[in-house]
């Protein structure tokens, strides 16, 4: 049996509430942990495993029912609370808060002042460097991913960006600024999202579409291929948008298939799409 490879310390560190937190010493050499190595502040020896090369190192400040095991790391200045999990090889860093049931696990890395809340999953090599922001009103700060929302992949995340309900974010997408995804929303492959966007519903955006400005999808809405849509451009209800090259400042909306052919947009109805194929089929 391996022996315990840290010990508390009477260091303390208060919470508002009273609570006191200890700081932790290494008994031994582990992972990239040398003995007598200072590290952070845990509550109870369940806030952090004795197995693998799990550490909690710095300013960093893990409590309540908050776990970090196998060979998670969480340093700088970076809270764990509730019941969040974070595990296998993941990294929170910097001033990175994360509370209720959120779990982050495989090479997730979690950066600057990244708020991840609710029962979000942080999985595969995602990288979160976002930052904090506050409510209109000043008194409340406002998660950066939260609800049932997921970040799986190469999902890469930074600035301001709101990630919430049951989004999904997975592939290579990039989401960098003052982004919002929500409801069920999917952001997927080499999509990116830049600006002020907003894309909500059950809209996909996918392939290499970029989004930037003020766009806003929702509905059932599809953006693929390599569409690029700026200025204020509106997609909403079933339309589909693959076209090559950018478009600013359009409206599509309805049952629209929008393409695009040596510059200029095609745009159909795919009802009466359906239907043409359907008596091309029956005529064959």
């Amino acid at each position: 049996m391996m022996p315990m490879k840290y010990k508390t310390i009477n260091q303390k560190r208060y919470l508002p509430d009273g609570r006191s937190l200890s700081r932790i010493v290494a008994k031994r050499d582990f992972g990239n942990v040398k003995k007598g190595t200072l590290g952070g502040f845990i509550e109870d020896t369940h806030n952090l495993s004795q197995k693998g090369d799990c550490w909690v190192g710095e300013k960093a400040a893990v409590y309540g029912l908050a776990r970090v095991n196998r060979d998670a790391v969480v340093r700088g200045y970076a809270v764990l609370k509730d019941r969040v999990v974070v595990t296998d090889h993941a990294v929170v860093e910097g001033r990175a808060l994360l509370d209720q049931h959120v779990y982050v696990g495989g090479h997730a890395h979690i950066g600057n002042s990244t708020y991840l809340s609710g029962v979000a999953t942080i999985v595969g090599d995602a990288r979160l460097f976002c930052y904090g922001f506050h409510s209109p009103s000043g008194r409340k700060l406002l998660p950066n991913v939260s609800g049932l929302a997921r970040i799986l992949d190469f999902a890469f995340l930074e600035g301001r960006v709101s990630i919430r309900d049951h989004a999904v974010l997975a592939g290579r997408c990039k989401i960098i600024g003052r982004v919002r995804v929500m409801d069920h929303a999917l952001i997927h492959d080499e999509a990116e999202l830049r600006g002020r966007v907003l894309v909500g519903g059950t809209a996909h955006v996918i392939q290499k579409a970029c989004l930037c400005d003020q766009t806003l999808v929702a509905g059932n809405a599809l953006i693929a291929g390599e569409t690029i849509l700026g200025g204020q451009s509106f997609v909403t209800a079933d339309a589909i948008v693959m076209i090559d090259g950018r478009v600013d400042n359009h409206v599509f909306s309805g049952d629209e298939y929008v393409t695009s052919r040596k510059g200029w947009l095609t745009i159909q109805h795919q009802l009466r799409m359906k239907a043409f194929m359907e008596d091309e089929h029956a005529t064959a």
